[in-house]
C-alpha cells in the first residue's frame, strides 16, 4: 500500500435543524463543540432526522482525497462493532480506502460529529470522539504500519 491513514474515525451525521434547535441547546452557531458527555451527545441527537451519514475524520477526510486521486491508500480507526462503526466501514470502501481496523464490541459507541445545518446554510457542528478517541497500539498491526510507503497521522 502506498499511503496509509491512522487518526479518529468519525462518523459526520447531517441534520437540518431550524435556528431555535440551536439556540434550545445553547449552541453557538457556526461553531464546533466537543461533547464528552454520552448522554448529551444523544439528547442532542435524539429528535432529529438524520439527513445523511458520512465516513469522517482529518486524517480519513484526507485518506479519501488521496483516493480520488488513484493511490493505494488504506485507513486504521478505532470504531465500535455497532451501527454507526459499520457505516464508517461501508463508507471507506465505497471510496476505494481499504479499511484495516478490526470492529469489536467496545464499551462506548463509535465517534460522531453532528452537524447541525440551519436554513442559512451555516453549520454546527458537536463532535463526540467516542471509542475514535481511545486508538492505542493494540488496535495498530505494525506490519501494515512497515509495509505502507508513508504513514499519515
Amino acid at each position: 500500500m502506498k499511503i496509509l491513514g491512522i487518526g479518529n474515525a468519525i462518523v459526520d451525521v447531517i441534520c437540518k435543524v431550524n435556528e431555535d434547535y440551536i439556540s434550545a441547546n445553547n449552541l453557538e452557531k457556526g461553531t464546533m463543540k466537543l461533547i464528552f458527555d454520552e448522554n448529551h451527545f444523544k439528547k442532542l441527537l435524539s429528535n432529529l432526522n438524520i439527513e445523511k451519514t458520512i465516513s469522517g475524520g482529518s486524517v480519513a477526510n484526507s485518506i479519501v482525497g488521496l483516493s480520488q486521486l488513484t493511490n493505494e491508500v488504506g485507513f486504521i480507526g478505532k470504531v465500535n462493532d455497532d451501527d454507526l462503526g459499520q457505516k464508517y466501514e461501508d463508507g471507506l470502501i465505497k471510496e476505494n480506502v481499504k479499511y484495516l481496523y478490526s470492529k469489536k464490541n467496545e464499551s462506548i459507541p463509535t465517534g460522531s460529529c453532528l452537524i447541525l445545518i440551519t436554513p442559512d446554510s451555516e453549520r454546527t457542528m458537536c463532535t463526540y470522539l467516542g471509542t475514535a478517541g481511545k486508538i492505542n497500539d493494540n488496535d495498530i498491526d505494525a506490519k501494515i504500519v512497515k509495509n505502507a510507503e508513508i504513514t499519515f497521522l
